[in-house]
């Protein structure tokens, strides 16, 4: 039931530097949205694509160097591609980028969105793969969702009082 990424890759067709906020590939076609590719071993988390670029927002910049990696300058023709995972941890990838690697005015607003957006990724799980014979699966994670989601705000709400 985790699902595969299928590995699809492209190629710059413009140099980039280190702190370039716009990828610029041949095409996007195939990758999924957010999520990572990987330039020469940086990783580079990014939360939309257009037809031939990958980019960032206002609350969700592209975040060069994710993880472990640090960002650096490519050249144009440099094979872009996506990161072995599995589906759901692909889907979450980006938004932990984003929480650990808020800084500056926006971080207040980033951190909230992408933990929300984290949440959410799991309530809603990507279970296209499985096809239409297998729709009850969604039906039923759905509903555990909603009971833990439920007991959550139950929780928050406070408990017997002493």
């Amino acid at each position: 039931m985790s699902g595969q990424v299928v590995s699809v890759s492209t190629h710059l067709t413009a140099n980039i530097t280190d702190s370039d906020t716009t990828i610029t590939v041949a095409s996007t076609t195939g990758f999924p949205t957010p999520g990572i590719i990987v330039i020469e071993g940086e990783r580079i988390a990014y939360c939309g694509t257009t037809g031939t670029t990958f980019k960032g927002g206002l609350v969700s910049p592209l975040v060069r160097g994710s993880g472990t990696s640090d960002a650096a300058a490519h050249s144009s023709g440099e094979a872009v591609r996506t990161v072995e995972s599995a589906l759901i941890n692909s889907a979450v990838d980006y938004n932990i980028s984003m929480i650990s690697d808020a800084t500056g005015l926006m971080a207040f607003i980033q951190v909230p969105v992408a933990i929300f957006n984290t949440i959410k990724t799991f309530i809603a799980a990507p279970f296209g793969f499985l096809g239409t014979d297998l729709v009850i699966i969604t039906a039923i994670w759905g509903i555990a969702a909603l009971g833990l989601v439920v007991s959550i705000m139950m929780s928050m709400v406070g408990g017997r009082r002493v």
